[in-house]
């Protein structure tokens, strides 16, 4: 048996069910050992997509989204998603192949050779490793897993030479046992925040991406305290729409700015406070009383907002554990706070245009369906606008803000999820940056529906010409027919030209077990 081969075998020892990538010459005994541990791969277009489908696959499955690849172009085609995994704080785990052992470093351009492929993708995360022999790579694996699962998750690379994978081991590969790293709560701590938040008369709670995964947590412990909770974008969906207590994701508008200022105690859990979370209007959030910060990662307890008191440690655990220390009835004018948050909502005029399509959108969808909003200006409207039940059913990667990751990010949902219908939503633009990935869509012979919001070019980067009173410079790109494209693929391709032709295309697509492509004229 083979190095590539047992490592196969190794990675479903650690659950791993679905593969993402394009074979090639170098990762043949990988896709071998694939085969025999009952592994499904799934090809890409293109590596870039490869990475996108993992990442949203881990996002749906909250495992390990997993990809291998060639050596060279084929792990540099894929930076941008691993880059976004980061940003998001996703798992993600790149199995690449790297140049051979003899000729690591020495720069006579064997083929796919770069320089140092291992820091290539550092620059990106923390966590990328060269095996340079075969008993290396148990180690390895398990040290990605926990860099994959155990605190923030963080993405993670092993970069493998070729001829390591081609060398033959005695049978597979044994698991290696980590010890988990121990983190005592700090009881003090805890305590301090329980007394502030027992005796809140106005307490919100903002809840992150790092919260995503505690939503029955969140949900508890704001039920009992009265606190009005507001959703960043990585954790949209987190209180269900109409509950009482639900502000949404809504935290660059006035409304909610007002009431996180008014609030005596904000329990901010999981989020960083990144600057992308206020983009739409830019405005800095501030508080007028105290702050608490929940964080699995310390280096977020104290920046850019200190904490009065900071708790360390995961979502779920931390909110349990601070509920349990809480006995009060909950503050009664919760619910109207959340009310008066949600209405200080100032819709810009072109928000205003989008919210009849929205509607559209909205009314046509199945209950369960899963949305993948890529960079556009319908997206970033649907972003506040909408409201998801949960959080699995809504995916915005606004962190890094590439554009085309919508498309692939929907395939990955459906390989995750197989019987739940996909929405995947992008501009005419973005759209064309992954546009090949429809053919990996339908390959899969299933329901998936792409909108394409076309304004005909790169709609916001000709808008922030306007505003900054400069002459447009190449933002009136298009392509001719991105229905007659779809149709090229084998998807189906249909062109709508009002909310009502829209409401009725999607209600049949999202229905119908084929690839649909709707181009809504938004221009």
């Amino acid at each position: 048996m083979r190095a590539g081969h047992a490592l196969a075998l190794l990675l479903r020892e650690y659950g791993v069910e679905s593969v993402f990538g394009i074979p090639g010459v170098h990762t043949i005994e990988l896709y071998r050992g694939f085969a025999e541990a009952g592994i499904s791969t799934h090809p890409a277009r293109h590596e870039q997509g490869a990475g996108f489908m993992a990442d949203a696959y881990a996002r749906q499955t909250g495992k390990p989204g997993v990809c291998a690849l060639v050596t060279g172009p084929g792990v540099l085609n894929a930076l941008t998603p691993l880059a976004q995994a980061w940003h998001d704080s996703i798992p993600l785990l790149f199995v690449t192949a790297t140049t051979r052992s003899d000729l690591l470093g020495r720069e006579r351009g064997p083929l796919h050779d770069i320089r140092d492929q291992v820091a290539a993708v550092a620059g990106v995360t923390e966590h990328s490793w060269l095996a340079r022999t075969p008993q290396e790579l148990p180690g390895l694996v398990a040290r990605a897993w926990t860099a994959m699962t155990e605190g923030r998750p963080r993405p993670a690379h092993i970069a493998i030479p070729i001829d390591v994978l081609t060398t033959e081991v005695d049978g597979p590969f044994t698991r290696v046992v980590l010890q988990p790293e121990e983190h005592e709560p700090d009881q003090e701590a805890f305590r301090a925040a329980a007394a502030l938040l027992g005796r809140a008369g106005t307490p919100a709670i903002i809840a992150g991406g790092g919260a995503r995964g505690a939503a029955a947590e969140v949900r508890a412990l704001a039920e009992m305290l009265g606190a009005p909770v507001v959703t960043t974008g990585n954790a949209a969906g987190l209180l269900p729409p109409g509950h009482p207590l639900a502000v949404g994701t809504l935290l660059p508008f006035a409304g909610t700015q007002d009431l996180l200022r008014d609030a005596d105690v904000v329990l901010a859990v999981g989020t960083e406070f990144s600057e992308t979370d206020v983009l739409y209007t830019g405005r800095d959030v501030e508080f007028g009383g105290s702050l608490i910060r929940l964080d699995i990662d310390p280096a977020n307890l104290q920046a850019p907002m200190p904490a009065k008191v900071a708790l360390q440690g995961d979502a779920g655990t931390a909110l349990a554990r601070l509920t349990g220390l809480i006995d009060r009835e909950p503050a009664a004018n919760g619910p109207a706070r959340a009310g008066d948050a949600r209405a200080g909502v100032a819709w810009t005029a072109q928000s205003l245009g989008h919210h009849p399509w929205l509607d559209a959108v909205s009314a046509a969808l199945p209950e369960d369906t899963a949305v993948v909003l890529d960079s556009t200006q319908l997206a970033y409207t649907a972003h506040h606008y909408l409201s998801p039940a949960e959080p699995t059913a809504w995916t915005a990667t606004y962190g890094l803000g590439t554009l085309g990751a919508a498309l692939p990010m929907a395939v990955g949902a459906a390989i995750a999820q197989p019987q739940r219908p996909v929405l995947a939503i992008a501009g005419d633009g973005g759209s064309l940056f992954t546009l090949t990935e429809l053919a990996t869509a339908v390959d899969l012979g299933r329901q998936l529906t792409l909108l394409i919001w076309d304004n005909r070019g790169y709609g916001e980067i000709r808008d922030s010409f306007d505003r900054a009173s400069a002459t447009r410079v190449d933002t009136e790109v298009t392509a001719f027919d991105h229905a007659l494209i779809a149709q090229g693929f084998g998807a189906h391709g249909v062109r709508v030209t009002s909310p009502e032709a829209l409401g009725e295309a999607l209600h049949t697509a999202m229905r119908t077990d084929v690839v649909t492509v709707v181009v809504a004229a938004g221009f």
